[in-house]
């Protein structure tokens, strides 16, 4: 083993420091410094919007910086999983003691490899599976956030649990980490108010964890695009708490408003929607 890290710290003080090619080592100098990036989006392995398409390009160069290290987060969609991911039991310590905890509570958790360019290891988590902690979670989200999710609403109750799940699976594995190998630094990236939960409950339980925002478009843009409003030119004009109780996503929005500024760092992939 000594030998090993040897050859490692050799290799990251002979690599060359031009252009950022450097630290394409496949994860070697993430490793030594205990770096994770932990990257969440509901279109993981999950062909919903253009989002996917999104984190399927950026997930090869991404795996050839971070190799293992570099963990892409999503619902589990057995459709497309069954053919896309290369599904494995876990070997590391971390993961394989997170996981073992949440599956000892009835919860599924799918570890494995994209079957991708980059072949980035993924997790995905059943929601049906935790479903029974629906209310116990909508009652610690509201105390927490004052945020009422209504009953009817499929969609933000199925993100709600993805949160919580993520959230837990989250401590477990710092906690594993920080025991075999110190105090880990770890980023986690939230795309869209469809992941935005684990974001708020990192922060509101003040997990060690560096947390990144990322919207698309915003919700309530969306619905103001799709309406006969003049958008682009009246954006400082609109009242936002009623337009959003207008078309009923007021709650959606406060998720998404609530991450965008819970979070370290919000960015957003065009001008306009910033």
């Amino acid at each position: 083993m000594t030998s090993r890290m040897g050859r490692r710290f050799y290799r990251l003080d002979t690599m060359p420091a031009t252009g950022g090619q450097g630290y394409l080592d496949h994860g070697m100098s993430a490793q030594i410094e205990n770096k994770w990036v932990f990257e969440v989006a509901w279109e993981v392995v999950n062909k919903v919007g253009g989002i996917y398409t999104v984190i399927r390009t950026k997930a090869q160069v991404t795996s050839e910086e971070l190799g293992d290290q570099y963990v892409l987060v999503g619902p589990y969609n057995e459709q497309h999983a069954r053919t896309e991911v290369e599904i494995e039991e876990p070997t590391d310590y971390a993961f394989k003691g997170a996981i073992d905890v949440l599956k000892s509570f009835g919860i599924r958790v799918i570890y494995g490899h994209w079957l991708i360019e980059g072949y980035p290891t993924v997790l995905l988590f059943d929601i049906g599976s935790a479903s029974w902690k629906l209310d116990e979670w909508k009652h610690d989200f509201w105390n927490v956030t004052n945020i009422g999710i209504p009953h009817l609403d499929r969609e933000c109750n199925d993100t709600l649990i993805f949160g919580y799940v993520f959230t837990w699976f989250l401590e477990e594995f710092y906690r594993r980490v920080e025991e075999e190998r110190g105090r880990p630094l770890i980023v986690a990236q939230f795309h869209e108010w469809l992941s935005g939960v684990g974001l708020i409950l990192c922060r509101t339980r003040h997990l060690d964890v560096a947390t990144v925002f990322t919207t698309h478009a915003t919700l309530l843009g969306r619905h103001l695009c799709a309406g006969a409003v003049d958008f682009y030119n009246n954006l400082d004009k609109f009242q936002l708490d009623r337009e959003a109780g207008d078309r009923q996503i007021y709650h959606r929005y406060c998720m998404e408003r609530a991450a965008a500024n819970a979070a370290h760092v919000f960015t957003t992939v065009s001008d306009i929607t910033g």
